[in-house]
């Protein structure tokens, strides 16, 4: 029901013509004063960088400053919940990621929001998810660092994820479960944090997107062992798959970065942001920095309408993955 009804939101916001958005944006004046862009993860992490590679062309495009927020905290429900407060005027949007509006309402008991208080923008990037240990590690593949969870024990090594809850959560346990679930999860507040601690070897392994760990594995400090996805990605040619290895990784959903709004936002101002990111994803100098951030742009369909299909496809899998997975959180 709660799919429903989000994605019902998306058909009456796309049923205003054209002509009736253009007339209401231009008696609102919107954009008139500065647009907070909330982050649900510290400074330095992929969906920080997502957020700061957009301000400056979304700032040219709407000709208004963008102020990029960090609020981290509670697997991002911080942030998330500080949006839904906010006024649905345009004026209050959020940089969020897969599973952050499909997960967190099934695991915390009060995360503070659903998905259906939220309306989806644009993409800005997708990437899928690696399995990276140290630089030092002596696990050269993933069967070799399952075999040596096994090994240990309950309790004997540990593993990060960038957040309790969150996609990196919910994969990190379904490969998990290939080693008998002995290993301990270390959560931390966003991908920049978990990096930091993989190369100090306070743990074994963790998953993450691309854009958090791509200078790291080319500057040698990270290794990356496999990737959480069907094919492998044209980010990652030379790096298997985890179903390659034989290691099937349970979640198959690459980690798009993209913006929402509050739910009540008027359908022309969604337009409106929606038509200047498309346009901004699309540009071959955006696209090539996403690239070398480790990030590819959504190729084409890059409308609120289509985005709204993408959360739909997780609203339909991933609470009830987390579910039978056993995660609840306070």
């Amino acid at each position: 029901m709660r799919s429903i009804h989000f994605i019902g939101r998306i058909a009456l916001a796309g049923a205003l013509s054209l002509g009736l958005a253009q007339a209401a944006l231009a008696q609102a004046g919107y954009p008139n004063k500065p647009i907070r862009l909330v982050v649900p993860y510290p400074a330095g992490g992929a969906t920080d960088v997502a957020a700061r590679t957009l301000q400056p062309r979304l700032q040219e495009e709407l000709g208004q400053p963008i102020i990029v927020e960090n609020r981290p905290g509670a697997g991002g429900n911080i942030a998330m919940s500080n949006v839904v407060l906010s006024a649905p005027d345009g004026y209050s949007l959020a940089m969020t990621l897969t599973g952050m509006l499909s997960i967190n309402p099934e695991i915390y008991k009060k995360p503070g929001f659903a998905a259906a208080d939220f309306v989806p923008v644009a993409r800005v990037s997708l990437a899928p998810l690696i399995l990276v240990v140290p630089e030092k590690s002596p696990y050269r593949n993933v069967k070799e660092l399952l075999e040596a969870g096994r090994k240990a024990g309950k309790g004997g090594l540990a593993y990060g994820s960038a957040g309790a809850g969150g996609l990196s959560h919910l994969a990190s346990e379904a490969v998990n479960r290939h080693a008998d679930g002995n290993f301990t999860h270390v959560p931390y507040k966003g991908g920049a944090p978990l990096v930091q601690s993989l190369m100090a070897g306070e743990v074994a392994w963790g998953l993450l997107g691309t854009g958090d760990v791509r200078s790291f594995i080319q500057s040698g400090k990270l290794r990356a062992i496999g990737q959480l996805r069907q094919g492998r990605s044209e980010l990652w040619p030379d790096v298997p798959t985890l179903t390659e290895q034989g290691v099937p990784g349970g979640v198959d959903f690459d980690v798009w970065f993209g913006i929402v709004a509050p739910a009540k936002t008027p359908a022309p101002i969604v337009r409106l942001l929606g038509e200047k990111i498309a346009k901004i994803t699309a540009e071959p100098a955006f696209r090539q920095r996403l690239l070398d951030l480790g990030g590819v742009a959504p190729a084409t369909d890059n409308t609120p309408e289509a985005f709204a299909s993408v959360l739909q496809r997780e609203l339909a899998v991933l609470p009830k993955a987390a579910k039978e997975a056993g995660l609840q959180l306070d």
